[in-house]
């Protein structure tokens, strides 16, 4: 084989690994994403659920970043049903 014919079938092997690579990556930080909104959904329900004003800025901050899409999502549901 011909430093050129390797190169090339190099090349083939790293587009395919870089393809698994690339999948994985996504699957990864899917996963994580989903663990990371997970907890700042739950600990906005805190704040809500538990009426925590002042007792923890960590939970009034994560209530503060998802109430804009709390209050979309309900409006667009009860604008529905109006």
């Amino acid at each position: 084989m011909n430093k050129a014919k390797l190169v090339n079938f190099a090349e083939q092997v790293l587009t395919d690994v870089d393809n698994n690579l690339m999948k994985e990556n996504r699957k990864f930080l899917e996963i994580k994403l989903c663990e990371e909104l997970s907890r700042i959904f739950h600990l906005a329900k805190n704040h809500i659920a538990y009426d925590q004003d002042g007792e923890d800025r960590r939970y009034k901050k994560c209530y503060e970043s998802v109430k804009p899409i709390l209050d979309e999502a309900i409006d667009n549901s009860l604008g529905d049903r109006k």
